[in-house]
């Protein structure tokens, strides 16, 4: 319901990240409008290798971010993929070089 509200508050939604994002930390970003990540921001997906299940509509969400092929490669084998890589996929918009420089640019 949290991720959902952040998708439906009016506003456009920025977000800044860094460190390793696993599951519910990428949920997050699908819902928002622009994402700026430090250069040493890890993402995966790691539900499933953890047998939990995803939240807030994150399944529907990140094959419109990254396309479908792509998000079925990060559903299935928990492939840990850095923020350039993250940035050339489209989930994330901007790669700055530390985690001060990502959150000033947000």
């Amino acid at each position: 319901r949290g991720l959902t509200a952040l998708r439906s508050l009016g506003v456009p939604v920025v977000a800044a990240t860094h460190g390793k994002l696993i599951g519910g930390g990428i949920a997050v970003l699908t819902c928002a409008d622009y994402v700026v990540a430090a250069a040493e921001a890890t993402f995966e997906h790691g539900n499933l290798v953890r047998g939990v299940c995803p939240i807030g509509g994150y399944t529907a969400r990140l094959p419109h971010a990254v396309g479908p092929s792509r998000a079925l490669r990060m559903y299935l084998t928990n492939e840990t993929i850095g923020a350039d890589q993250a940035c050339a996929i489209r989930l994330v918009h901007e790669v700055q070089p530390g985690t001060v420089a990502a959150q000033q640019r947000a």
